[in-house]
């Protein structure tokens, strides 16, 4: 036993003094669950800053795929000698670039146009319309059927003259 406790047991005549508190008192001095208060009022800003920036990414990777899949799409056009195998070697190229990217982009709901408005069929305008919405969780947050659409703009010359 510690003696010290018995010392000042026995200087008090025996007894044991009971401080009394009271209950209203120690629970405005009581600071135990102040952290748990705070992490709640910060954590939902926190949480929506972060999943914010989480779909924002998942959004900005998707339109790199899809102008990478209009630019493939146009590289491969190049090679076509009418414009009908251009259009062909063009659509092959870009679902093969979608493809690439399925986890992210889902090919099936990609919209491939061509316009081969132009002199003698030599610009191709490449369009890609894209409509997911899986990464509209947060309000703030456009679906991608908002965006404009991914285009790009190709001449084919021939090098004959």
């Amino acid at each position: 036993m510690n003696s010290n406790w018995l010392g000042k047991f026995a200087s008090s005549g025996g007894r044991i003094r009971v401080r009394r508190v009271r209950p209203r008192a120690s629970f405005r001095r009581n600071e135990s669950g102040s952290v748990a208060i705070e992490f709640a009022f910060v954590s939902v800003v926190f949480f929506a800053i972060l999943f914010g920036i989480i779909t924002f990414g998942f959004m900005f990777g998707t339109r790199i795929a899809l102008s990478y899949a209009v630019a493939e799409g146009g590289r491969a056009a190049m090679a076509g000698l009418n414009t009908g195998e251009r259009e062909t070697l063009a659509t092959t190229a870009i679902n093969d670039a979608l493809n690439a990217y399925s986890p992210l982009v889902d090919p099936a709901k990609a919209s491939i146009t061509f316009d081969t408005s132009g002199t003698n069929n030599s610009v191709m305008k490449i369009t890609i319309a894209y409509s997911d919405n899986r990464f509209t969780s947060m309000p703030f947050v456009p679906s991608l059927g908002d965006l404009p659409p991914v285009e790009t703009t190709f001449v084919v010359a021939d090098p004959s003259g």
